[in-house]
């Protein structure tokens, strides 16, 4: 495939990842002269018309969403490789950075940065969900993380609300460790199916764990519908309501969960008061300590057992968890190892490969995405979730194949300056720190995102204060007014014309 000409337009460089029925290249394109992303359908998957067809719909699923915080996908075709092959291809933008799990293997992320990185994705499944599009496999090795903020891939097995979830030869797609258990009903698509796997990634991100144990990926379906997720521990800077969002984002009954849009809007709301906090601390201001509770899992409501106990029965034996992600290529044979339960395409359970829990550990890293004091930390190396220890469902999860994509040349946003006092406003173009006096507002710094600039503006002191920042897709324009002495933000992100 390296030295490949596709349409006589991408020229095919180097191999980035590879999958159970994929391969992602690095290409040059000729035309507008950019480096970009090239997902291959690889080996017995090629030539088959439903994953030919899959690929397809992933490109059309993704092409028809805008938003900062999705993959962009620039083209589809189709090449005849030197074999005769008809091969089916999507060419994506390349992404510089990595994926959550491969920052997870650090430990997991500080709380302010954890709910923000979970703030992105729902901003993401919101604007799917506008357009009646589900995910249906959100978990760590689908988030990217870039200096430009968090990028969701991978919309191979994304379909529209209201189809049914089983395939028409009986398979369910998705991640065994992710699925809401509505889907194991067999029933309809659900958004909602969406914001219960967003909760288990909070999670994940705040603890580096899940909250069940299960030995095998049938364990781990069991454990969605019949064992109460283990409260989230008490975390310095985690707030009794990051507790109750979580509890109401895994509700088993997915009419009790919020939409993603609702919960983007706390989780930035949330995300502020933290760093609110952190900031107070750094400057040693006291602050009573907070007092976080567990949520309790028993108001959770069931489905009814009657109605997932046969379809579990029925489908634990033939459910095939498709997998369109990739393994970096660091030189040696074969993936290295997630612990999502995940299985390679068409494959069955495999109940007897698993791997011991990894330790849990407390991260100082700082936030994946810059802040005004702070330069982006980038560990490398894939990871994917460990069990909770203490659950009641066994010990740990199965492992398979990893699933890491897209992974550019890893970059590193530079050392903003240090922060003036005042309140830091953080959109994706960058960081507007605020002070109020009174009613009127003062911007006393401005830090833009790497690829940004300031538009002019007034530093006030106004009663609303405005600032654009530019790159040469988006548009970050923040507001903020004063009241009791606090700014009151709107943040809005557009496209640019």
């Amino acid at each position: 495939m390296v030295g490949d000409l596709l349409d006589d337009r991408y020229q095919v460089e180097s191999r980035l990842g590879a999958g159970g029925m994929s391969v992602v290249w690095r290409a040059w394109d000729r035309v507008l002269e950019r480096a970009v992303a090239v997902k291959v359908l690889a080996g017995a998957q090629a030539a088959a018309r439903g994953a030919r067809q899959r690929i397809q719909a992933e490109a059309r699923a993704a092409a028809g969403l805008w938003h900062p915080h999705v993959t962009s996908v620039y083209d589809y075709g189709e090449h005849t490789d030197a074999a005769g092959r008809q091969v089916s291809y999507v060419v994506m933008e390349l992404l510089p950075g990595q994926t959550l799990s491969q920052r997870l293997a650090a430990g997991p992320l500080p709380p302010a940065s954890a709910m923000r990185t979970c703030a992105q994705v729902a901003e993401a499944l919101a604007a799917a969900h506008e357009r009646k599009l589900v995910h249906r496999d959100i978990k760590p090795s689908n988030v990217m993380l870039t200096p430009a903020g968090v990028k969701v891939v991978d919309f191979g097995i994304a379909t529209t609300v209201g189809r049914p979830e089983l395939e028409a030869d009986g398979q369910l797609l998705g991640t065994a460790a992710y699925l809401a258990p509505e889907r194991l009903a067999g029933g309809t698509v659900l958004p909602a199916s969406d914001v219960y796997a967003l909760g288990l990634l909070l999670y994940r991100t705040l603890t580096n764990e899940l909250p069940w144990s299960a030995e095998t990926p049938t364990q781990m379906l069991s454990a969605h519908v019949y064992v109460d997720p283990a409260p989230l521990p008490d975390i310095e800077g985690v707030s009794p309501e990051v507790h109750r969002l979580l509890d109401r984002c895994l509700a088993r009954d997915p009419a009790d969960r919020p939409d993603a849009a609702g919960v983007a809007t706390a989780l930035h709301g949330l995300t502020d008061e933290a760093e609110r906090r952190v900031e107070r601390a750094e400057q040693q201001v006291p602050e009573p300590a907070p007092t976080t509770v567990g949520s309790s899992a028993s108001r959770r409501r069931r489905i009814p057992p009657a109605v997932l106990i046969p379809a579990l029965l029925a489908t634990a034996a033939t459910i095939s968890l498709l997998l369109s992600q990739f393994t970096p290529v660091d030189g040696r044979s074969g993936g290295a190892a997630t612990r999502d339960g995940a299985t390679p395409p068409g494959a069955a359970f495999d109940a007897s490969a698993t791997e011991p829990p990894a330790p849990r550990q407390t991260s100082a890293e700082p936030a994946p995405f810059p802040r005004p004091s702070r330069t982006l930390a980038a560990p490398a190396g894939p990871a994917e979730p460990t069990a909770r220890a203490g659950s009641s469902a066994g010990p740990g999860p199965t492992t398979s194949p990893s699933a890491e994509q897209l992974t550019g040349p890893s970059s590193a946003a530079p050392a903003p300056t240090s922060p003036k006092p005042g309140t830091p406003l953080r959109a994706l173009g960058g960081v507007v720190t605020v002070l109020c006096t009174g009613d009127q507002a003062h911007v006393v710094n401005v830090a833009p995102a790497p690829g940004y600039s300031l538009r002019d503006y007034n530093s006030g002191p106004v009663k609303e204060i405005q600032v654009v920042l530019l790159s040469a897709g988006n548009k970050s324009e923040i507001k903020a007014r004063c009241e009791d002495g606090t700014p009151l933000p709107k943040i809005k992100e557009s496209p640019q014309p």
